[in-house]
């Protein structure tokens, strides 16, 4: 699309449903209208804002610099949370980013083809659901979560994923998530479970291209995408490399160096939608 009034980076507000949201944007620095960009959601987890997120994940910031229009927006509630339709009767979440991204294409020039979501916790469970509702989306990419997000049939989103073993949140192996009821699957098997339904190969390849990290990557995918899942040994349930992590005793010298995000924008750089 050709956009004719960009917007500047910083925050900014859409009204949907006639509720204000607001949201983070951040535009690359040779952003000039006459070639089409690619643009990434990235969605903060529980409790969280769209100001933490960016602090975490910094991919305003990275994603800006190689040339991605980077949104983040705010959740509504108290505290914020992300609604993956579980409960129709909350705010309509999957319609507001939708209407953004309607926005945000009349503004700039954007590629179509090249339209990714991310997030961390609750974030990456919306961004999971709303990759499979949206065909606008070629990719997802979660940290921190074990949401399995069930597409329709010919719906097959390249799709990658980023957990720590010693998640105390989400636990890695399955369980029970802290402070609350809900048990949820063992990250390898949600992992195994996207490729199976996507019609991948379901003999990963497996590759330890740094200390404490193990890749998987299910190809041959019917759809032609991929499922890719990084482990994190020893990590935590926050965004490797974050300035938290660095900082937190707790995590692994895996969890407080892996760039999760730079491995995000990798994944994202090779994928299009048809």
């Amino acid at each position: 699309s050709t956009g004719r009034i960009p917007l500047s980076g910083g925050v900014h507000l859409l009204v949907h449903d006639g509720v204000r949201r607001s949201y983070r944007l951040a535009v690359p620095a040779d952003y000039d209208g006459r070639f089409s960009y690619p643009v990434v959601f990235d969605f903060h987890g529980f409790k969280a804002d769209a100001a933490l997120e960016d602090q975490r994940s910094r991919l305003g910031v990275a994603g800006a610099g190689r040339g991605f229009v980077v949104v983040t927006p705010d959740a509504l509630g108290t505290p914020r949370r992300w609604n993956t339709m579980s409960d129709p009767g909350k705010a309509d979440d999957i319609g507001f980013v939708d209407a953004l991204l309607t926005d945000l294409a009349s503004r700039f020039c954007l590629d179509g083809r090249r339209v990714y979501a991310t997030g961390h916790s609750n974030g990456a469970e919306f961004a999971a659901a709303l990759v499979c509702r949206s065909d606008r989306f070629a990719a997802v990419a979660m940290v921190s979560s074990t949401f399995e997000a069930r597409c329709p049939a010919g719906r097959a989103p390249a799709t990658m994923a980023v957990h720590g073993t010693a998640d105390p949140s989400v636990p890695y192996g399955g369980g029970l998530v802290v402070g609350s009821s809900a048990r949820v699957p063992a990250a390898l098997a949600v992992i195994r479970a996207y490729a199976d339904r996507y019609g991948c190969n379901l003999t990963p390849l497996t590759a330890r291209p740094a200390a404490g990290i193990v890749t998987r990557r299910y190809i041959g995918c019917a759809a032609g995408g991929e499922v890719l899942f990084d482990t994190v040994v020893g990590g935590t349930h926050l965004w490797p490399a974050s300035p938290e992590a660095r900082r937190d005793p707790h995590d692994s010298a895996a969890g407080r160096t892996f760039d999760a995000t730079g491995a995000i924008l990798d994944f994202f750089t090779v994928h299009r939608a048809p």
